[in-house]
């Protein structure tokens, strides 16, 4: 059993744990066998994982992180836990499991995001666009790039025809601690009667309902949590996103995105797929904000996408294929 180790929450988002439920099914069609470590509170999570045949084990979270290693099951570990609530005690956890004699693998984050060691995962992985084999990785080996993206497999399917599409995806991230799904939904108000907004399932469940409130008085429709994007993405002409992973599902979908950042912290880690010709990005801070927002929905409206197929949804397979030849059967 490979064993990835994620975590969710209103700090921390969804976008990890989704990410390794999504590459442990990938796993699971490459012959592996592969389980999900969460945290104890991750009650509605693990019910997912459940009852997609993923297995599951819980714990308290290691306080120093090293502290977790004495309790993970017996196998490999793959530890999504690049974020910067984490960052600087990750080395300390791939040594204490290095130290056990377990495999390691790890999936870093872009930027101030990154693994810089000292501690040698045996895989490093950087599933992002415009990610770079430079500066070298404290690894023993390293993959990375949008090829490596993880996405479901339905992502692999040729997209529904833009001109079949009509709806506006407002998404902003599964927990939005900055508050962003409120102030896009009222920016976006003149395009409410084509607006899907997405409420994250961690959201805390008082701003879930006044969300869903304000929404439905100006005629947008709301989607709670959904089990997968890829059936609102194939309806969406347009899609505002925040700046977390949904933008990889927006382009593997051909869906224009409109990139919404908290402030201007975010707008340089979107660099890519700005450079790229993929999406434009706004700070919800800037003063026009509203105005902005209308001008490229507007845009991205009438976009026809002529990117090439640099994220095709195979991703979690790649990473899945690349684990087994790390790790073995």
């Amino acid at each position: 059993m490979i064993w990835l180790r994620c975590r969710l929450g209103l700090q921390i988002g969804t976008g990890h744990a989704e990410r390794c439920l999504t590459l442990a099914r990938a796993m699971q069609k490459e012959g592996m066998e592969a389980g999900l470590i969460l945290d104890e509170d991750a009650a509605a999570f693990r019910a997912r994982a459940a009852r997609a045949g993923i297995a599951t084990h819980t714990l308290q979270p290691g306080r120093p992180l090293s502290s977790e290693a004495a309790h993970y099951p017996d196998g490999p570990v793959v530890l999504d836990l690049s974020n910067p609530v984490m960052l600087a005690e990750l080395s300390g956890l791939v040594a204490a499991l290095k130290s056990q004699g377990r495999s390691v693998g790890l999936i870093e984050g872009l930027d101030n995001e990154a693994y810089s060691g000292p501690a040698e995962p045996d895989l490093v992985v950087t599933p992002y666009l415009g990610a770079g084999p430079r500066p070298e990785r404290p690894a023993g080996h390293w993959i990375g790039g949008g090829d490596y993206a993880v996405l479901g497999g339905e992502y692999a399917a040729v997209p529904t025809p833009l001109e079949r599409r009509t709806r506006i995806l407002l998404m902003m991230s599964g927990s939005d601690p900055w508050g962003l799904t409120e102030d896009v939904l009222a920016a976006a108000k003149p395009f409410a009667g084509r607006l899907t907004v997405v409420i994250g399932g961690s959201i805390p469940e008082g701003r879930a309902r006044a969300i869903a409130i304000t929404a439905g008085e100006i005629g947008a429709r709301t989607e709670y949590a959904p089990p997968s994007l890829h059936p609102l993405f194939m309806e969406a002409r347009a899609a505002l996103i925040g700046p977390g992973l949904v933008k990889y599902e927006a382009v593997a979908t051909r869906t224009p995105p409109v990139i919404v950042s908290p402030g201007d912290q975010f707008v340089a880690t979107q660099s890519a797929f700005v450079t790229a010709g993929l999406a434009s990005v706004l700070s919800s801070t800037q003063p026009d904000f509203s105005e902005a927002l209308s001008q490229a929905l507007h845009r991205a409206l009438k976009t026809i996408p002529d990117w090439p197929a640099i994220i095709d949804g195979q991703g979690a397979r790649r990473v899945a294929r690349e684990l087994l030849r790390t790790f073995g059967e």
